[in-house]
């Protein structure tokens, strides 16, 4: 069986690339926001610890689909941002099924994820539950707007480990600094080359 894992900074392009990925090589695509935001929805928060409390459950639930899909024999592709704890459980669900793994880890310059982060909050391009940070969901006629300080996304991201993820297989690093100078084609053929080694 094989697995493919996309991991690294938020806004470095990994969940427009992993659905090409995915595409192409024909594998389910299990990401970890999918989880938070339906969490989001049926729970909401009401202040930010509770947020991060969900953030774990949605990892926990991934990586039991994840599980899941091995235990019968399905390859898969994840999209997530590890941090110590899961990256823990993916190299055991490495070691117990034997699986193939070849890691994706988009790095680069992080003011830059910074900035993108935010021009991403401030065009309201993705669930609010993302941008909000103290309550969900906002109180009728409440204004939506947020925006981290670099400070914040240090702490929530950098400090979090997440440039530290590291897991059982093979690796292949790119610098995501310019998501729009990813070659996404060349990346899948250098991913089949490494699942086939």
């Amino acid at each position: 069986m094989n697995m493919i894992i996309l991991a690294g900074m938020p806004a470095s392009g990994k969940t427009y690339v992993s659905r090409e990925i995915a595409s192409a090589l024909g594998l389910p695509l299990v990401a970890k926001d999918k989880f938070k935001e339906s969490l989001f929805d049926t729970l909401g928060w009401k202040e930010y610890p509770e947020k991060r409390r969900l953030d774990y459950a949605a990892n926990a639930v991934l990586l039991d689909a994840v599980e899941i899909m091995l235990e019968n024999g399905i390859s898969v592709l994840i999209d997530d941002n590890f941090d110590e704890v899961a990256t823990r459980r993916v190299n055991e669900l490495i070691d117990t099924y034997k699986v193939n793994c070849v890691t994706v880890f988009f790095d680069g310059d992080a003011d830059a994820f910074y900035r993108r982060y935010i021009e991403r909050d401030n065009a309201h391009a993705r669930h609010l539950g993302h941008i909000i940070q103290d309550h969900y969901p906002p109180f009728p006629g409440e204004c939506t707007d947020y925006e981290m300080t670099r400070e914040e996304f240090r702490q929530k991201f950098e400090f979090r480990g997440i440039k530290d993820f590291r897991c059982h297989g093979k690796r292949i690093d790119i610098d995501a600094t310019d998501p729009t100078t990813i070659d996404v084609k060349g990346l899948i053929q250098e991913i089949r080359k490494r699942l086939a080694e």
